[in-house]
């Protein structure tokens, strides 16, 4: 599922916007003691590599588009994050573009890492680990790397000499806004420094394709100790006469390797055992938009080329991506569609160099217990899964894994397939979790946490640490984006996303057990946006991303355009502005536009407006982000969080003032959980700036004091979504950097 962030969010990522400084530097011996768990969904985000080590069993190591690699841990069949340290001043680091292990050395580890190519981002670096991702020691690069745009599909296109461990080549994208750097870059240090290879001028920077999609060593031209001299590089362009690449120096000069398919662009290659460079290829750059493919094989000792590509049963249009080779089995692999929409995607397997092939996923059986939610509606189980990488174990060639745009499939029986058996399957993806969080809210009764998310709409969650049996439905969306409770009738909610077949919202009576969609979707062709429902649940008020707000009595089913009195007459409120109620009168509600600083009030559910003129807000650039939240049970009590500081008022929005700017200095997002013992104020969270330290504040005394809550080692990237639990005291969860999920943490002191 892909996972493109707005240009917001992404772009505070890559400027570092919303970081002034470590975490790590802020301590407090009164800091409370706090325990980080996910929120149990079980993936959700696209794992678009998946990586063996040669010499240990049982270590492999995945990457995920945009939320940070994972070490898979054999002995308690579990993913273990290893970017969780990561802080906020290089969150684009969280987005892995590229995956490689040194084939002669287990401890060693590399990643390539940035989120973004367009000119606004953050250069990428490359994470060095001597302790299988323990720890990393970051090296700057000079160009900016893609983890998280088209193309992150392909790979691996950083590579360790199997030879001499020491040297690594990586290959960039054919970005057009940094044409200069565009190529092949040699690491002679274990990835310390990097320098541009001039001998290869294959790419021609005009945006189109992937680049280089992937480099391959070929070992036996090397001997232990010395530079690999036969290597192989893929290049994907939308011009280019040929696809591949040899040097026969080491990596110094190039020259083209002609024949194999035109018109198609490599996506990945590897050398099997049997001395052949396999390539899958796509008539795009991938994920998206492939309608055609093939799969072509490269004889390294007869220099010859060979069309292998599976017949499809279905004559659907699609390409080809995953690939994968069994070391221990010569001219056995298999190869996975992209964008093979019906019936699905599915998993081709060969065992005599792609002369036949077994199509695995026709007749896979997949259990889906561990995150149940991703089986359909109506359907008796999960399909194959979409953008499939895939990985066969060298220890053990029955058993394979891969990840696809909802996380991991894994299977035991691989080799069953070889015999014209089922293969069997079960979701392989305990431990990652990889979804970007839009709205997060814990209402005062029923579940404990409703979630808004991308790509995958929404959880009710009555347990964290159970994955839920289904999203939210009726109906289900694309990205959730808003929600909202009634503060005396906690169990009615309401949430608004996009897509959904265009319906946009629902309202549920029973804390999100059932839903009802809006009857009318007040003209919005897009959806999306924030939504409030009244304390007394007897009024919606809802701003879409396309038109102007709007509030409904009937939820849903009519709605009437908000208007307040300005200079010219009636003017209707801002589209996109943040639309909220008040924390415990029903009449009230408020509205806030970022672009302007204003800031809009009703007392009468909704039916008239006002502007604020005395407000003293700041004026905020569409690209930052800002968030308005009341406070339950206290009417008109509002808090702002701004990157330019945090704000106060006590008059529903009438007045303001801001919290002592020498304290807080920035804020991402605040949220309210139940208060300290003794005391009458809800306990207040703060993702943001606090004595020039960034990171999650805790304060107990309405915000007199602030003490920061994280640490080091749970950084995430940075935070982007605060809400505190009204019911248990210390409880508060966290939209976690870019795609981290949900994280809560738990506190008893």
């Amino acid at each position: 599922m892909q996972k493109i962030m707005s240009r917001a969010v992404a772009r505070a990522l890559a400027c570092g916007a919303l970081a002034l400084s470590s975490m790590a530097a802020f301590a407090q011996s009164s800091t409370p003691a706090y325990t980080w768990n996910n929120v149990r969904m079980v993936a959700g985000g696209y794992v678009d590599g998946i990586i063996a080590h040669p010499k240990q069993q049982g270590l492999f190591y995945a990457r995920t588009d945009v939320g940070g690699a994972y070490r898979y841990s054999s002995q308690t069949a579990t993913w273990i994050p290893l970017n969780d340290g990561m802080p906020p001043e290089n969150a684009q680091w969280m987005g892995i573009n590229s995956i490689a292990i040194d084939p002669s050395n287990p401890n060693m580890l590399y990643l390539a890492t940035g989120l973004y190519t367009s000119s606004w981002a953050a250069n990428g670096a490359v994470l060095v680990s001597s302790d299988q991702g323990a720890h990393f020691t970051a090296h700057p690069l000079s160009f900016r790397i893609g983890g998280n745009v088209d193309g992150r599909n392909v790979g691996e296109r950083l590579q360790v000499d199997p030879n001499k461990g020491s040297i690594l080549f990586y290959g960039t994208s054919n970005e057009a806004n940094q044409a200069s750097t565009n190529g092949l870059w040699i690491s002679t240090n274990s990835g310390s420094t990097w320098s541009k290879v001039n001998g290869f001028t294959a790419l021609s920077s005009d945006d189109t394709g992937a680049g280089v999609a992937f480099i391959a060593f070929y070992k036996p031209s090397g001997t232990a100790g010395s530079p690999t001299k036969i290597l192989f590089a893929g290049v994907s362009t939308g011009t280019a006469s040929t696809t591949l690449y040899k040097s026969a120096d080491g990596g110094a000069t190039w020259a083209p390797i002609f024949g194999g398919p035109s018109g198609l662009m490599p996506q990945r290659g590897l050398i099997g055992p049997d001395g052949s460079l396999y390539i899958t290829y796509g008539n795009a750059v991938g994920p998206n938009g492939m309608t055609a493919g093939q799969v072509w094989k490269y004889s390294i000792g007869l220099g010859t080329w060979q069309n292998i590509t599976p017949t499809d049963p279905y004559n659907y249009p699609s390409g080809f991506s995953g690939l994968a080779v069994d070391p221990a089995r010569p001219s056995t692999l298999v190869v996975m569609t992209m964008d093979h929409w019906w019936p699905d995607d599915t998993m081709y397997r060969s065992t005599d160099g792609g002369s036949t092939w077994k199509d695995v996923g026709s007749s896979a059986v997949r259990d889906s217990s561990l995150s149940p939610w991703i089986v359909p509606p109506g359907k008796a189980q999960a399909p194959f899964g979409n953008w499939g990488e895939a990985v066969i174990d060298p220890f053990d060639s029955a058993h394979v894994m891969y990840g696809f745009g909802g996380g991991i499939w894994s299977s035991s029986d691989l080799t069953a397939a070889d015999a014209g058996k089922p293969t069997h399957w079960s979701v392989g993806a305990n431990g990652i979790e990889e979804i970007v969080v839009q709205g997060l809210l814990s209402p005062t009764a029923g579940a404990p946490l409703i979630s808004a998310l991308d790509d995958v709409c929404g959880f009710v969650h009555n347990d964290l640490n159970i994955a839920p049996t289904t999203q939210v439905t009726h109906p289900i969306c694309s990205n959730g984006t808003g929600l909202d409770f009634a503060k005396s009738s906690p169990l009615t909610l309401v949430r608004v996303g996009s897509g959904g077949n265009n319906v946009f919202g629902a309202v549920s009576s029973d804390g999100g057990k059932n839903w009802t969609p809006f009857a009318n979707q007040a003209g919005s062709t897009k959806g999306g946006g924030t939504v409030a429902i009244s304390a007394d649940a007897s009024t919606v008020v809802w701003s879409p991303s396309d038109v102007a707000p709007v509030a409904s009595t009937d939820h849903g089913s009519t709605w009437h355009t908000l208007a307040y009195p300005s200079a010219n007459g009636m003017s209707s409120l801002p589209i996109g502005a943040q639309v909220l109620s008040d924390g415990i009168n029903g009449n009230l509600f408020y509205a806030w536009d970022q672009a302007t600083g204003t800031f809009f009030s009703s007392s009468d559910k909704g039916a008239s407006w006002y502007a604020s003129t005395t407000s003293g807000l700041p004026v905020v650039p569409s690209w930052q982000t800002t968030q308005a939240v009341t406070v339950t049970g206290v009417q008109g009590d509002i808090w702002l969080a701004t990157q330019s500081g945090l704000y106060r008022s006590q008059s529903s929005g009438w007045n303001w003032s801001q919290v002592d700017a020498s304290t807080v200095s920035a804020a991402i997002s605040i949220g309210f959980g139940k208060a300290a013992v003794g005391k009458y104020y809800p306990t207040i969270y703060l993702a943001g700036t606090v004595g020039g330290i960034t990171g999650l504040f805790r304060s107990i005394d309405t915000g007199a004091t602030w003490v920061q809550i994280n640490d080091a080692q749970h950084q995430w990237g940075g935070l982007w979504r605060v809400a505190g639990d009204p019911r248990t005291f210390g409880t508060v969860y966290l939209g976690a950097g870019g795609g981290r999920g949900i994280i809560y943490g738990t506190s008893t002191n």
